[in-house]
């Protein structure tokens, strides 16, 4: 025999979001034992899924429509959005920072050492990095463009001039190759971000590190590492990419050229050279 509690509340939910009642019975076709495995180990997300698509198709639902019918569940079901908590990342020391750039050395791979070096500089994020180009990179300047970053946003992130000539030599052997990204695979295509992610890890596992080595990681840690050496945050915000709105309207009116001359006196002593 069915359970028909839950007939009685899906039917107040259908006169909330005003579905006609000859539809309640998708919801009704839970067996006792579906019911008791919601209770217990729950139904799959995707069975749940399959039966509201079954009851929602007919009122040829949109967007907005669906969110309205989940904002009713959720107030029904008593749900409300959990806060994310915030980690600190657990940054490295200097010491294994040395340590994972000198396994990174001693594999002999100049493309993973132009793009590490670039990753713990410049704090790009692993998507941005894989869709920079040869055109992006002012070796005058010392920048180099992020077209359509997180936000959908262009920017220009720094690199220290200490590591212009290596980057201009490896620019060179690149084009010399026919590439187009800055960083390329065998195949002539950019890297995947899951492919930088791998490459970052056998390093970390061949220096022998413990803790969990990862893209994002470099860009706290040279973040935290220009914070330490006095670079404030209206300054940091413009290196880095990120956009508060409370701040935006100390840095709107700032330029790169501002920032350059300290990013490039802090990195004098970062401990990867």
């Amino acid at each position: 025999m069915k359970n028909k509690l839950p007939g009685k509340a899906v039917k107040k939910y259908v006169e909330d979001v005003e579905i006609e009642d000859s539809e309640i019975n998708e919801f009704d076709s839970f067996s006792d034992a579906e019911w008791e495995q919601i209770k217990t180990e729950r139904v799959p997300p995707k069975e749940i899924a399959k039966k509201i698509v079954r009851l929602a198709r007919p009122n040829r639902p949109d967007y907005l429509y669906l969110k309205q019918v989940f904002r009713h569940v959720r107030q029904m079901l008593g749900i409300t959005s959990e806060k994310s908590r915030k980690r600190l990342p657990e940054l490295l020391t200097d010491k294994e920072l040395i340590a994972f750039y000198e396994a990174v050395w001693n594999a002999r791979n100049a493309n993973h050492l132009v793009m590490i070096k670039l990753l713990i500089y410049t704090g790009i994020r692993n998507a941005e990095l894989t869709n920079v180009r040869i055109k992006d990179v002012d070796l005058t300047g010392c920048t180099v463009r992020i077209e359509q970053g997180k936000g959908k946003k262009d920017r220009y992130v720094l690199f220290p001039l200490s590591f212009r000539g290596e980057l201009a030599q490896y620019i060179e052997n690149q084009k010399r190759g026919g590439a187009t990204f800055l960083f390329e695979s065998n195949r002539l295509s950019s890297f995947s971000t899951r492919r930088i992610r791998q490459i970052i890890k056998e390093y970390a596992d061949a220096a022998g590190l413990e803790k969990r080595v990862y893209p994002h990681l470099f860009r706290h840690q040279i973040i935290t590492y220009l914070t330490r050496k006095g670079i404030i945050s209206p300054k940091l915000q413009l290196l880095s990419g990120h956009s508060e709105e409370k701040s935006l309207a100390i840095y709107r009116d700032l330029a790169l050229a501002d920032v350059a001359e300290e990013y490039e006196s802090a990195m004098q002593a970062f401990p990867v050279r």
